[in-house]
């Protein structure tokens, strides 16, 4: 079994005290998330080409399905009411 410490490399930068700042305070935001970890997974969301635009164009593509998918539901179920409400007063102006 691989160790964590075998698949890494330690690297040292020179980052502001800005930077350490917001880093300290993400790390304890992020209880239980090293501030390694988390400048790892920033290095990893870094996409100077713009690469990333087509994964957000997918996950607001698939959000947007979901919120219509919810409206439709939603609206299926009002009708549905409504229906009732309806069949309601007619037996009630039948009587």
């Amino acid at each position: 079994m691989q160790t964590q410490s075998e698949s890494l490399v330690r690297k040292q930068f020179f980052i502001s005290p800005k930077n350490v700042a917001k880093l300290e305070k993400l790390s304890a935001n992020l209880k239980g998330v090293s501030a390694a970890k988390i400048v790892r997974d920033a290095i990893d969301a870094y996409d100077p080409e713009g690469n990333q635009t087509e994964v957000k164009e997918k996950e607001l593509l698939a959000l947007a399905h979901s919120k219509v998918k919810e409206a439709l539901e939603a609206t299926e179920q009002a009708n549905r009411k409504i229906d009732l409400c309806l069949e309601n007063l007619s037996v009630k102006d039948g009587e």
